[in-house]
């Protein structure tokens, strides 16, 4: 084994990148960095015990080489039983539909949507990228010259998602010595020359004069980055237990902001940059300034208020909750449901909605009893069919422990759940009588005692 790919190997194992059995992808360009990461993962595909794909694809942004490059991707793969995989997707039309969208901005969308399209169609469990240290170099130095927090400058990792980066611990000259010695094919891609975009700039013109300030720019930078990355580790681990908790639905995120005021301020200012980024049609997180606005907002401001991030990424305070969303916020409701016999369950995008005739008397269950997500109801009055369907503005109920009918709106309203009505449910039998509103409350027509016989269990659970 040569020794550029033990270091490679090793690298594998210690950020854990790879398992065995799994089908890898491999992103190739045709350059030097990309070739020799599909030749050193062939070389590795015993050892690792992998199954590997490739795949290529014209930007129809140059005239000449994307042809040549991938006849000559097509005939290295072909010689090594590697499936290859090519398209050509016009680069310019996303940049028409999306306005204001970088060239790079968009050649890096259009590229991530081809590769994530061939992996689903192989079933690969990962896409390996040519990535390496320079590369990670010049994404620091641009995101700090832009300005940026915690995950901007650890943006470029071993790992991200579905995203692996085996060479990310190696120079570029390293690779060039690898392919070098290993005579490994490769065609120079000539943008890489020029310095008319910035990431090219910061490449020909800032590294150069950085590194005669000190010429192991590379290795300060890579220590600079292990730093930052084990401080981001427990905040985004703290993230993820946030991020977590919030709901998703037609794609706005909505959680109560009760569980965010008493949360540390770094952990709700990273997941903010998260969840934006997320809906952001560049995948860029917002500027300091707007969640710092956000945070602020958030632990003072009383009442209904919202906060643009970027374009149209916003998020807003209604009644109990927070939601952050793209555009106006709107929810749509679930189609009806149509309920002939029991038990019954659906899903209703992560919640489990079941209705049950239990076999054991109501007092074993009281415990369990909410009037929220766990209920009973007496069986007389479930009359099928019954209908699980979105509120409407006219819907009363009477809640449990009343006597009278209330607008079920306004029970929304007490529970802090006002302008939410379009996306709660109700359970209504076939005389027309709300005996539930999942999540929020039980109907007091429901009431049983404790020696019942005939019940039915109502319950809403996460999945």
């Amino acid at each position: 084994m040569d020794q550029f790919e033990f270091e490679v190997l090793d690298f594998i194992k210690k950020w854990h990148l790879i398992k065995r059995d799994q089908k890898i992808l491999v992103a190739v360009s045709g350059g030097k960095d990309s070739m020799a990461l599909l030749n050193i993962l062939i070389n590795l595909k015993a050892e690792l015990g992998i199954k590997l794909f490739a795949a290529n694809l014209d930007h129809c942004l140059r005239k000449e080489g994307p042809d040549q490059e991938a006849r000559m991707i097509d005939d290295f793969c072909r010689e090594r039983s590697v499936p290859f995989y090519h398209e050509k997707r016009d680069v310019r039309d996303l940049m028409k539909k999306k306005r204001g969208l970088s060239i790079e901005s968009a050649a890096r969308e259009v590229r991530y949507d081809f590769l994530r399209d061939v992996k689903s169609a192989v079933e690969a469990d990962l896409i390996a990228v040519g990535h390496n240290r320079d590369d990670l170099v010049e994404n620091i130095l641009l995101r700090l010259a832009r300005g940026t927090g915690m995950k901007g400058v650890v943006g470029l990792r071993p790992f991200s998602g579905d995203l692996i980066r085996p060479l990310l611990f190696s120079d570029m000259q390293r690779i060039i010595d690898y392919v070098t010695i290993n005579r490994v094919t490769f065609m120079e891609d000539q943008t890489n020359s020029e310095d008319d975009f910035e990431r090219n700039y910061v490449r020909l013109r800032i590294i150069p004069e950085l590194k005669k300030m000190n010429p192991a720019l590379n290795e300060a930078i890579w220590r600079f980055f292990e730093n930052i990355y084990d401080g981001y580790e427990i905040i985004h681990a703290k993230v993820e237990m946030i991020l977590d908790q919030f709901e998703l639905v037609d794609d706005v995120y909505f959680i109560e902001s009760s569980k965010l005021i008493t949360v540390e301020k770094a952990v709700v200012l990273e997941m903010a940059r998260e969840i934006v980024s997320d809906l952001s049609y560049d995948s860029y997180p917002p500027s300091r300034e707007r969640v710092i606005a956000f945070y602020n907002l958030l632990t003072s401001a009383k009442g209904r208020w919202t906060v643009e991030f970027r374009k149209d990424v916003k998020a807003s305070k209604i009644g109990k909750y927070v939601f952050f969303h793209v555009g106006e916020l709107l929810l749509k409701g679930l189609k009806e449901r149509i309920i002939d016999f029991l038990p019954f369950a659906c899903s209703y995008n992560r919640w489990e909605i079941t209705l049950k005739r239990l076999t054991k008397k109501p007092r074993e269950e009281f415990e369990k009893l909410d009037g929220a997500f766990y209920s009973i109801c007496s069986a007389n009055r479930v009359v099928l069919p019954m209908r699980l369907r979105t509120m409407k503005a006219e819907d009363t109920i009477i809640p449990f422990g009343m006597k009278r009918k209330k607008k079920a709106v306004s029970v929304l309203s007490e529970k802090g759940l006002k302008g939410f009505s379009s996306k709660i449910l109700v359970l209504e039998n076939a005389s027309g009588e709300i005996l539930w509103i999942p999540g929020v409350v039980t109907s007091e027509l429901c009431r049983v005692g404790p020696s019942s016989l005939d019940t039915v269990a109502f319950c809403l659970e996460r999945r």
